[in-house]
């Protein structure tokens, strides 16, 4: 059965067709909800197409917020198409990388900070530690998306506000996430 690609999807119709290649192979390899649409007759959905969506991630500013600067050109193309694809399934993919060095740095600092009767500190501590420092370097990473008037903007923030969930063991044994945070620290540009 030769599967309709869904024309909404445009460009992001490669998703699809890669998931359904994997269908064939084997059926339990993909969600139980693209199970659904490859199992209907010509893989047609049934249902009502969805409304367009509202993006909710987006920040609605009063056009004279000092910090937005409009989005245009490739850029306003680009917030577009990521405002149409919030109704695409969600497809993640994982990497692996080398921390040797990031270990045995860990265990440097560690060895130093046990001597002088200080904590631990963990890759979350690292990671975050990186994240600020890149930071210094690029100032773009600290950017939202937001919208004026409807129209899209980069919102420009000053300040940085970063939280990191951490999975930690309480007393009765259960597991909980708990964000540590950095709350309105200077961004350096």
């Amino acid at each position: 059965m030769p599967l309709k690609t869904d024309p909404d999807l445009g460009i992001n119709s490669w998703l699809e067709d890669e998931l359904y290649q994997q269908y064939l192979n084997d059926r339990s390899a993909v969600d139980k909800s693209w199970k659904e649409v490859f199992e209907r007759p010509n893989g047609q959905s049934e249902r009502a197409p969805l409304p367009a969506p509202q993006l909710a991630r987006a920040a609605v500013l009063p056009a004279d917020s000092h910090n937005l600067q409009p989005l245009r050109g490739i850029a306003a193309k680009i917030a577009e198409n990521m405002n149409a694809s919030v109704t695409i399934p969600l497809a993640t993919s994982q990497r692996v990388i080398p921390v040797k060095v990031m270990d045995e740095n860990r265990r440097i600092i560690n060895q130093h900070r046990t001597l002088v009767g200080k904590n631990k500190v963990s890759y979350t501590h690292l990671i975050g530690w990186a994240i600020l420092k890149a930071l210094e370097d690029f100032p773009g990473l600290n950017h939202a998306y937001g919208e004026a008037n409807g129209q899209p903007a980069r919102i420009v923030h000053t300040r940085i506000n970063l939280g990191i969930a951490v999975d930690v063991a309480g007393k009765d044994g259960n597991r909980n996430l708990v964000v540590p945070n950095i709350k309105n620290g200077t961004c350096v540009a």
